[in-house]
Order: C-alpha cells, then structure tokens, then sequence
C-alpha cells in the first residue's frame, strides 16, 4: 500500500440506489478523473470544494450524467487531491465508472484506505479515523452522538491532556534521575504522589466510561425465566409490542428459546424467551430447559418473572437459586389478579439479593412493561455523577490499552510509596505513556494501522 498511489473506490453501498459515489484520492485524483470525464472546463482548472456537472465518458461513449465534486489539498478528508464522481445508483453503472478510474489510471482502494491515509496525513488521529467506521456502524442516536464526538475530537482532547501531563510528570522525573547534582527543578513525593493520583483519577474516569460504550455499542442480553405458566411469554410478545409467542394457559407451552431485538432507552436489547423450569417433563420439554439454562449463563440480565396471582412455589425457589452471582430483574406479572401485599410475600423468601429492582407487570394491560424496558437498562448502566463530564470509551481497544495504562500508573504510585528505586517507577509511568499513545496513533506500528483500517469498508 502506497500512498503515491492514487486510488479508487465505491463509496456507497452496492446495490440498486437513487445514487452512486465513486471517490478517487491521491496525486493525479483530478487528472484521472479528467480522463473520463467532460463539461465545460476540464476539472485541472476548477476551485476547491467545487461541483461541476458533466458526462462520464469511455471514449466517444457518453456512460452516464454525474456531478463531480474536487477537493484539493490539504482541504479534503484524505488530505490528498480527492474527486467524488455521483452518478445514478444501478450496479452495472457504479462499477462501469469505477472501471473507468482504473483503466485512467486510479488502483483499487484496500479497505479503509481512505481513512489510513487522513490519519497519516495528519488530518485525524487515529481516535478520530475509528470513529469513522463506529460512526458507520452507529444503530441508535446515543450512540451516534458518541461516535461523532469522539471523530471530532472529544476524547482525543481528554487524553492528550493527560498525555502532557505525564510526559512533565516524567521528564522532571527522569531530570532528578539524570542530573540530580545540577539546577533542576526539585520534585519532592508529596508532588510526585499528588501528580500520580490526579492521573490516575482522570485515567480512572474515563475507563470507567467504557461499560457504558459498550453497552451502547453491543447491547445487552436479557432472559426471561421463571416456572412454567407464570406468563413470560405473554410478557416477552409486551416487551416486543407485537405476539411473538405463543401463549396458552397450558404449562410447558414453551419448548425452545426465542430471540428478538428492541430498543430501550437507545440501548439494543436481545431479550429471550426460555422454557419453564420445572423437574418433572418429556423429553422435548427437557432440551427446551437446557437450553433455557445455557440462554441463561450467556445472559447480561435474567429478568426473574413470578406469578402475582399465587403463592410462592418450590419451582419459583428453584430458579431463583439459578441466579447467583446474575443481574436480575424481577417481574411481579399478573399484577390484576394479586392480592393485598403480594409484592412483599413473593419478594421476601427469595433468596435475592436485597437491592434487586421489582416491578408490577400485566402483560396483559401493558402496566409495568415500559418501566421494565428501562430497568433492564438501569441495572447494566452504571454511569456515576463522577464521569458526568468526560467522554465515553465506545472502543474496545481503547478500553484494553487505557486499563493497561492505568494499571502501569497504580504500580507507579505504589513505587513512590515504598523503598524501590525510582527508576522502576518512571519505567512503568513510561509504559502508561505507551498505552495513551497506542490510542492516540502516535508512534504505533504499522501492523496496527493495518488490522485497525482493513476492518473499514473498502470506500472509506
């Protein structure tokens, strides 16, 4: 991959479509797309930020009517000459002026290619370019929001901050090391101490940020279980706000697992409905319960669903003893129907743990059922007033390298507690450095760019 190269590629989904964008960067971007394209003035003379409608042509043929659009550098998202050639949508159409590109002179883009060399080029970081293909990826508006802070430069701001200071931290440091018998600032422990906990109490912030950007980025799974006939299937089709079960007053009526997708609170949802879970059954109700307990163990949060209309049963203990160590929801269903102080005889025997959320449900009437979308969320978000006002990591790898960071910072600061040399303690602030920079893109390896950039489509 050369970047004097010029390349080119679709830089919208194939497929039949109102529109197609074929975009060509690189040194003779504007003289290949001259090539093969005419209006008025040929595109060599055209400003900047420019639109000029035309004809792309192969040879005398006319292909198609466009509007070329010329970005010159260092104006343009690559930082290189670019063209973006719109023309009509069809596949067979997109792919004849891409061809044409190639035939003049343009090679084919490597996935991701666009946005490598906008981060070499100096006009994003490579915080920024990610949040391009997050942004692309983007299924609900928190997250979008996020994706587009972080691609103009919110977190990139955080941590170049903490960066800097490090980097001072560090060289005062390493000149005590060095040049202790020469005029250089005296850093005392209490400063060096204070230093370390400042960072680490910002690096800790902002790694804390990182369940909820994945919670956003990768929603959740929730399960429904509890005992046969308690209405969890009445109460996963409420959920849904369509029938996706079958519902029967018959017990066992659930067999296998369902799986479906909704959105609560801009958070994904994978919510599964499981067989009952009881001792004595057939052999197909059986399978259907093993595979109720795998859906279980992979689960973020079993949604506890109880039968307000009756007593408490050796079945309901049973499943509730299924779910140490889970997060857990529990669904008081069949509200209509409960008698006085319910919600207290069902709760208190069950070996819960004592601030598990219990909600009123109906699947029936709806009561409750908004209320349980949103719970299912609160108990996976863990956002704190602390982190009010820092940015959201929404990067798993941005994720490992900071908890990396800060790690290396906690074992700084326990140096400057104890007796070691100081020389280990500016060695594992230096290795924190490392981890910020890896974020950053400032002097990563160019294997990284390469796994990081070959996961973009090919168009950007």
């Amino acid at each position: 991959m050369s970047s004097d190269d010029t390349i080119a590629a679709v830089a919208t989904p194939l497929g039949p479509g109102g529109l197609g964008v074929v975009r060509l960067s690189g040194p003779d971007a504007i003289a290949v797309a001259d090539k093969i394209f005419r209006s008025t003035r040929p595109l060599s003379e055209a400003l900047s930020h420019t639109v000029h409608h035309g004809t792309v042509r192969d040879g005398d043929t006319a292909l198609d009517d466009v509007l070329a659009s010329v970005f010159r550098s260092p104006r343009s998202y690559t930082g290189e000459d670019t063209v973006e050639i719109s023309c009509h949508g069809g596949p067979f159409v997109v792919k004849s002026v891409l061809t044409l590109c190639f035939r003049a002179g343009a090679r084919p883009a490597e996935p991701g290619e666009f946005s490598k060399r906008a981060f070499l080029n100096g006009k994003l970081d490579l915080a920024q370019a990610e949040a391009v293909g997050e942004l692309i990826a983007a299924h609900s508006e928190s997250f979008r929001r996020l994706a587009m802070e972080q691609m103009q430069g919110r977190l990139s701001v955080y941590l170049k901050d903490l960066r800097r200071r490090l980097v001072d931290l560090l060289a005062l440091l390493e000149a005590n090391l060095d040049f202790a018998e020469d005029e250089v600032p005296d850093l005392s422990k209490d400063d060096l101490r204070a230093g370390l906990d400042r960072l680490l109490q910002e690096g800790t912030a902002l790694l804390h940020t990182a369940s909820r950007g994945r919670l956003l980025r990768d929603g959740l799974r929730a399960v429904l279980v509890g005992s046969p006939n308690v209405g969890k299937s009445s109460l996963f089709n409420a959920l849904l706000g369509h029938d996706r079960a079958i519902v029967t007053e018959v017990p066992g009526t659930t067999r296998d697992t369902l799986e479906e997708r909704f959105l609560a609170d801009d958070v994904p949802v994978t919510v599964t409905d499981t067989a009952g879970l009881r001792t004595e059954t057939d052999r197909v109700e059986g399978a259907g319960i093993a595979r109720a307990k795998r859906a279980l163990e992979q689960a973020d949060v079993a949604l506890f669903v109880l039968d307000a209309s009756r007593p408490l049963s050796e079945e309901d203990r049973a499943v509730a003893a299924l779910l140490d160590g889970k997060k857990i929801v529990l669904a008081l269903n069949k509200w209509d129907r409960a008698g006085k102080e319910t919600a207290h005889h069902l709760r208190a025997p069950l070996p819960l743990p004592p601030k598990t959320p219990c909600l009123k449900t109906c699947a029936l009437d709806g009561r409750g059922v908004n209320e349980l979308r949103r719970e299912l969320v609160r108990v996976m978000d863990d956002r704190s007033p602390e982190t009010a006002d820092v940015p959201t990591l929404i990067n798993l790898r941005h994720a490992e390298l900071l908890n990396d960071a800060v790690n290396h910072l906690k074992a700084a600061r326990r140096s400057a507690e104890s007796s070691l040399h100081e020389e280990c303690l500016a060695i594992d602030m230096r290795l924190a450095l490392g981890g910020l920079n890896q974020i950053t893109g400032e002097g990563v390896h160019d294997e990284i760019l390469d796994a990081i950039f070959s996961k973009f489509c090919v168009g950007k």
